[in-house]
C-alpha cells in the first residue's frame, strides 16, 4: 500500500524548516547548524549558522563531508552521496512536531575521523524514532585534514570535535520544536563517534542536557595523537600542497583557495607515506593539547571522571580488528616473529604480554589472527573495561556488552561495525554489506529487534533491560558483567585487567 507524504513545518531560532511526514515519522534532512567552512573559514572553528529568512526545505538527503573511500569499504559496503564543504548539517527524525518532550538521541558516526556521515541511509533513525517515541539526530562533522589538521598559524586541529560540540548546542536550542526534550539527551556514537563522546567530556565542552551516553566500539585505546606527531603530519601535508609551514599567513591564504580535490589528494599522499601496517589509527584525528581537548590526564580517564551523573552503555564486538586484517593478504603472510616485532613496535610491552598469553591459549591460531586478537584486546576491549571500571569506582552506572553474533563461516567474524545494522535496523541500505554475507535474515531481524528494544530502554530509563534478554546487571569493579549479544544472549565476564 502506498504511503502518503505530508509536509510539516517547524519554527526554530535558525528559521522555519519544512520536512516530510511518511511511514509514521517526520524527517528533516540536511539542516545546517553552522556556516559553510569554505574560503577564509576553511580550517577555522565552526560558526553558528546565521538565521535564514523564508522556509528551508529539508526534503532531500543532505551533502556529506568531503572524504576519500572508507578503509572498511570491503567490510561494510559502499555508499554514494554528494560531497561538499557546506556539510555541517543535521538529519532529524521525530514521531511528531509537537510539545511531547521526547528523549533525544544525538548520533555521532564512525569512520576513523576520515569517512562517513550522520545522515547516511545506514543510520536512518526512523525505526528507533517510531518504536521508541524518541527524536533521533544525525550529525555531520568535518573529516580528515579538513577536520583534524594541526599546522600552527593555519589550523589548530580538532575542528571536527568543535563541529560536534556546536551541533550539540544547536540541537539543544531547537529540538523542542521537533517534539524533543532538550534536558534529556543521549549521546550515541560508534568507533570515531564513540571516541568523540569521550573527547567532548574530556575537553570540558558544555554537556547541559546530556543524561546518557552509548559508546559502541569507541576504540579508547586509540588515544589522541601527541602534538609533536600531529605537527609533523601537518607540515608534511602543507608541503605536499606547495605551502611553507614556516610562512603560515601566506600558506593559509593559499590553502583557502585550493579545490577540495587537492586537499583530499594531499591527505591521501600523507596517509600513504605514514601508513604502518597493524596500526588502526588514521593520520588525521583527535590531537591532545589542541583546540577543545586538554592535556591534563589520559583523555579516556578525564572523560570517565567528567561523566558524573551520566548513565553509560559501552561495548565492543568480539572480533573488532578482523575488519582491518581478516581480508588483508599481508596478515596471512606474517609469521610469529614478524607479529611479535610488529606488536612490540606498535603496542609496547603490554601488547607483547597479551600476544604471548593468547599464543599459549590458542596454539593453533595463525599469526595474522593473533595480531587481530591483540589489537582487539588492546585498542577496544581492555580500554572499554577500564572505562566502565572507572565509572563504577566513582559510583556511576555503567552497562557493558559484547556483540558476538556473526554469519556462520564468515571470515570477518563479529567484526568492527557489525552491530550497526542491529542498532538501527536491517534496512535495505545494508543489503550488500560483506560483513552480513550469508546471514539468515530472520536471525538478523530477531536480534535487531531485541537490541533496538535494549538501546531504547536505556535511552528512556537508563536501564537496557529487554524482554528477550537475561537480566542485565550493572557493571561493578568486583565482577565485570557484560551482556554477550548473540543468537543466545547471556551474561559473561569480559577478560581484562582487574578494576
Amino acid at each position: 500500500m502506498r504511503q502518503s507524504t505530508e509536509t510539516v513545518f517547524v519554527d526554530t531560532s535558525l528559521g522555519r524548516i519544512a520536512g516530510l511526514r511518511r511511514d509514521g515519522v517526520c524527517r528533516f534532512r540536511g539542516v545546517p547548524f553552522a556556516e559553510a567552512p569554505v574560503g577564509a573559514l576553511r580550517f577555522c572553528p565552526p560558526r553558528r549558522k546565521t538565521p535564514w529568512t523564508g522556509t528551508l526545505e529539508a526534503f532531500e538527503p543532505g551533502v556529506i563531508a568531503p572524504q576519500l573511500a572508507s578503509r572498511l569499504l570491503a567490510v561494510m559496503g559502499d555508499f554514494t552521496r554528494r560531497q561538499s564543504e557546506d556539510c555541517l548539517r543535521l538529519d532529524i527524525v521525530t514521531p511528531g512536531v509537537d510539545d511531547a518532550r521526547r528523549p533525544v538521541v544525538v548520533w555521532l558516526h564512525g569512520g576513523g575521523f576520515s569517512s562517513g556521515a550522520g545522515g547516511l541511509d545506514w543510520y536512518d533513525g526512523g525505526l528507533l524514532a517510531g518504536e521508541g517515541d524518541v527524536v533521533v539526530v544525525g550529525v555531520n562533522y568535518r573529516l580528515g585534514a579538513l577536520g583534524y589538521l594541526v599546522a600552527p598559524g593555519i589550523s589548530d586541529g580538532n575542528l571536527g570535535l568543535l563541529d560536534q560540540a556546536l551541533a550539540l548546542r544547536v540541537v539543544r536550542d531547537i529540538v523542542a520544536g521537533f517534539g524533543g526534550d532538550p534536558d534529556n539527551i543521549t549521546l550515541m556514537g560508534q568507533s570515531a563517534g564513540g571516541n568523540s563522546i569521550a573527547a567532548l567530556f574530556a575537553g570540558g565542552h558544555p554537556m547541559k542536557g546530556v543524561r546518557r551516553a552509548i559508546m559502541q566500539s569507541a576504540a579508547l585505546g586509540m588515544r589522541p595523537q601527541d602534538s609533536v606527531r600531529a605537527r609533523a603530519l601537518g607540515a608534511d601535508f602543507v608541503s605536499e600542497l606547495g605551502g611553507d609551514p614556516d610562512k603560515p599567513d601566506e600558506t593559509r591564504v593559499k590553502l583557502a583557495e585550493l579545490p577540495v580535490s587537492a586537499i583530499l589528494g594531499a591527505q591521501a599522499a600523507v596517509a600513504r607515506r605514514h601508513a604502518r601496517f597493524g596500526d588502526t589509527a588514521p593520520p588525521f584525528q583527535l590531537v591532545q593539547a589542541s583546540a577543545g581537548l586538554s592535556d591534563t590526564i589520559a583523555f579516556d580517564h578525564a572523560a570517565a571522571d567528567a561523566m558524573t551523573g551520566i548513565d553509560v552503555l559501552i561495548g565492543v564486538t568480539a572480533d573488532e580488528a578482523d575488519a582491518f586484517f581478516a581480508l588483508d593478504p599481508r596478515a596471512g603472510e606474517l609469521d610469529a616473529s614478524a607479529v611479535a616485532e610488529l606488536v612490540g613496535e606498535l603496542y609496547g610491552p603490554r601488547g607483547v604480554g597479551a600476544l604471548d598469553l593468547m599464543a599459549r591459549r590458542n596454539g593453533d591460531i595463525a599469526p595474522g589472527a593473533l595480531l587481530s586478537a591483540v589489537v582487539t584486546q588492546d585498542v577496544f576491549v581492555e580500554p572499554a573495561i577500564a572505562f566502565a571500571c572507572r565509572r563504577a569506582a566513582d559510583g556511576g552506572k555503567a552497562y557493558v556488552y559484547e556483540f558476538g553474533w556473526h554469519p556462520a563461516g564468515s571470515p570477518l567474524g563479529a567484526c568492527h561495525c557489525l552491530e550497526l545494522p542491529f542498532v538501527f535496523g536491517p534496512a535495505q541500505a545494508w543489503g550488500d554489506a560483506p560483513m552480513l554475507a550469508g546471514a539468515d535474515p530472520v536471525e538478523i531481524a530477531e536480534l535487531s529487534a531485541t537490541m533496538r528494544a535494549a538501546w531504547l530502554n536505556f535511552v528512556r530509563t537508563g536501564d537496557p533491560a529487554a524482554a528477550k534478554l537475561p537480566t542485565w546487571p550493572i557493571f561493578t569493579a568486583g565482577r565485570k558483567n557484560a551482556m554477550r549479544l548473540d543468537r543466545r544472549s547471556a551474561i559473561r565476564d569480559l577478560a581484562g585487567d582487574p578494576c
